[in-house]
């Protein structure tokens, strides 16, 4: 049964990431777009496309917290593995528990945050300068972009509790779990 549920996890998980890279993918193409064109009007036509940058910086936000919940599924996320790399056995699957749960219940805190700060931006009814947009719009994938996150590092969490490796996320596992020993130099 629980290979059943892990099917199914997988499967959604699978949908998230082909819509997560296909909006990360659009985010950079279209910000390259606006920006370059943006570019060529000012030198060539002394005028400036005034919504570019308002636009770009609406793309960033949205590319880097869906960017984190990629990152985090591909195993691409920013580590600190000094501890890890002394640790050996059950003492590194420890760490390797302690921080997929400890990241995934710091995410949902966050998440719940961001959700609080963006319903108190939608309740003030602030809006961007040049298109009129309402910001809480905008914002609202920063919670979002948490919780994704949240759920990668609970994924990892149980990859690591259900296996005997170590795993850095749920499709990747930890290669310097095992390092090799490195030839000594000079040696016989």
């Amino acid at each position: 049964m629980k290979k059943l549920e892990l099917k199914g996890l997988e499967k959604i998980d699978s949908v998230l990431a082909w819509i997560e890279e296909r909006i990360l993918v659009f985010c950079i193409l279209f910000m390259a777009v606006i920006l370059i064109a943006n570019v060529i009007s000012r030198n060539f036509f002394n005028s400036s496309i005034n919504a570019s940058e308002e636009v770009s910086q609406f793309l960033v936000v949205l590319a880097t917290f869906l960017g984190t919940s990629y990152a985090a599924r591909k195993g691409l996320h920013i580590r600190m593995s000094i501890l890890n790399d002394f640790l050996k056995g059950k003492p590194q699957k420890l760490l390797a528990l302690v921080v997929s749960l400890a990241t995934a219940v710091i995410m949902f805190y966050l998440s719940w945050l961001a959700f609080r700060y963006v319903r108190r931006v939608g309740t003030l009814h602030r809006v961007s300068p040049i298109l009129q947009v309402p910001l809480h719009y905008i914002w609202s994938v920063v919670p979002v972009g948490f919780v994704l996150t949240g759920v990668q590092y609970l994924l990892t969490f149980a990859r690591n509790l259900t296996s005997d490796e170590v795993w850095v996320s749920y499709y990747v596992k930890d290669e310097n779990a095992e390092p090799e020993a490195a030839p000594i130099e000079g040696g016989n």
